[in-house]
């Protein structure tokens, strides 16, 4: 943690992240109008990072796992989400003021009452009885509440004129994978365990949205089932790269995060066997690739009566921020609770052989990221503030592979040929790298508005450079400065940006 305080909160997400100024409101969705809470626009810098977020994983689990990456569609037929369990399942519970008629989510105000969990999963009469047994009334009238009701989230989007077919927002990026299953089989001759991943968003109709993009009713999913014949779970390549990796887990009835090894979690039989150890590992391995301390992560292992319906277990990865520990991952165990749904609604064989011509249904190991928390969470672990008053300087520790620019191009001042000399510069390495020029204002104040949305390295065309044909290149978190040839520049960027010693 960087000492970052709640009150810094909105400075953080809203100023850095959503729009590219810190002096500007952020962008809600459709900012001239009225606009329902939890939607919201990303800014140029925002939507910069955000992508390379995505491609981080992309090269770190996509390519190096040989997932296969599809890409479905948003709206489906409420035949599929039937099949899912989801048009009866999603649901959360609510209660309303009598008074007011605020609208709370039951296991939200009683977790903030009494600094407990809370189970979502609870029955109606036990959040009842919670409600009454520690004196919980409405925040903003303190009058009475309703009884609990559970609420479907479901996004409906019927589609047709005259009469119309029932179609909703998908509520996760998943089922698509599911449905597009048997044609992914016959067509990319798939060999267990194999996983199928795509990026996306989802829709669901939040009860009470709130912290900014965290919950929201319109949101990235970067999703992964990965399918495999269950008798066949301890049986996975690339173990021995994971077997020693240490895995921070918070078991169930444990107050203290254990550091235990992937082979460990399948020895001692806390997870259901190599499989899971092993994405378990890979998914700690891509956060820290991400900028996120080690000390900050955490796989919370998840009770029964706290698991989503389709689970048999759940291992919640989550990060330790200024706003408590934030979930970025649901990894589940989902068994053959999908491909058996949609197979019996729709009347497929889901069923697959394996190499001695034996049918078998395949079990799912899912790793569903949120792409707007963990946005939130490698920015808040990034945010640095040096010095006092005038001498205050903010900027984001970014990875620089997560920088919204690779770096920028500065002449030192507005003048004597200094401009043209850099605009030579610019011209060139903007066709290998992501470049931004700049000749406005002081160079202290180029610097700092670098500094603040990440940027990690600045070249500085000076007088010298007319005659040395060099530059000065900046390094965004320790100041320090080099001088490179310009002829080096693409060789010595190129290094800088994979991670080599500035």
């Amino acid at each position: 943690m960087n000492g970052l305080r709640k009150d810094k909160y909105i400075n953080l997400l809203f100023l850095f992240l959503l729009w590219p100024c810190k002096k500007q409101k952020p962008i809600a969705n459709t900012p001239i109008y009225n606009a329902p809470a939890g939607l919201w626009d990303y800014g140029p810098y925002g939507a910069a990072i955000r992508r390379k977020v995505i491609d981080l994983w992309r090269k770190e689990l996509v390519q190096k796992e040989n997932f296969l990456e599809i890409y479905g569609s948003q709206i489906m037929p409420a035949a599929v989400f039937q099949a899912s369990g989801h048009l009866t399942s999603l649901v959360d519970p609510i209660t309303l003021c009598q008074k007011c008629q605020a609208i709370y989510r039951a296991d939200k105000l009683i977790a903030e009452a009494t600094k407990k969990h809370v189970p979502e999963a609870m029955e109606e009469k036990e959040f009842d009885e919670l409600i009454k047994k520690n004196k919980i009334v409405c925040q903003k009238c303190k009058s009475y509440l309703t009884p609990v009701k559970k609420f479907n989230m479901m996004v409906s989007s019927p589609l047709g004129i005259g009469k119309q077919q029932e179609c909703y927002l998908r509520p996760e990026t998943c089922q698509t994978i599911f449905v597009d299953f048997d044609q992914l089989m016959k067509t990319m001759r798939i060999k267990m365990p194999q996983g199928i991943s795509q990026v996306g968003r989802s829709f669901r109709n939040e009860i009470s949205p709130r912290q900014g993009i965290l919950r929201a009713v319109e949101f990235s999913q970067m999703e992964t089932e990965v399918f495999f014949n269950p008798e066949k779970i301890n049986e996975i390549e690339n173990f021995e790269d994971v077997e020693n990796y240490k895995v921070r887990v918070l078991l169930q009835k444990e107050k203290e995060i254990r550091e235990i090894s992937a082979k460990e979690l399948v020895s001692k039989k806390i997870v259901s066997g190599k499989l899971v150890a092993y994405y378990l590992a890979r998914v700690q391995q891509l956060y820290e690739k991400y900028g996120l301390p080690t000390k900050a992560l955490r796989f919370r292992e998840v009770a029964a009566n706290d698991r989503a319906f389709y689970s048999k277990e759940t291992w919640d990865f989550e990060v330790e921020t200024s706003l408590g520990w934030l979930e970025l991952i649901a990894n589940n165990y989902r068994t053959d609770y999908d491909l058996k749904g949609h197979g019996q609604a729709s009347k497929k064989d889901l069923s697959v052989l394996d190499e001695n011509n034996k049918r078998f249904i395949p079990h799912v190991w899912e790793i569903s990221i949120g792409v707007d928390r963990t946005f939130y969470a490698i920015l808040e672990h990034a945010y640095r503030e040096e010095g006092e008053g005038e001498k205050k300087r903010v900027f984001l520790s970014l990875k620089p592979q997560l920088a919204p620019t690779d770096f920028c191009i500065f002449p030192l001042v507005s003048k004597e040929g200094l401009p043209k000399k850099a605009r030579e510069i610019y011209q060139e390495l903007r066709q290998c790298y992501s470049v931004f020029y700049d000749e406005a204002g002081s160079i202290g104040k180029r610097y700092a508005r670098a500094d603040e949305v990440g940027i990690p390295f600045c070249l500085t065309v000076d007088f010298d450079s007319l005659n040395d044909h060099a530059v000065t290149i900046r390094e965004r978190d320790s100041v320090e400065q080099k001088r490179v040839k310009i002829k080096d520049l693409k060789n010595t960027i190129y290094r800088l940006l994979i991670g080599e010693k500035f």
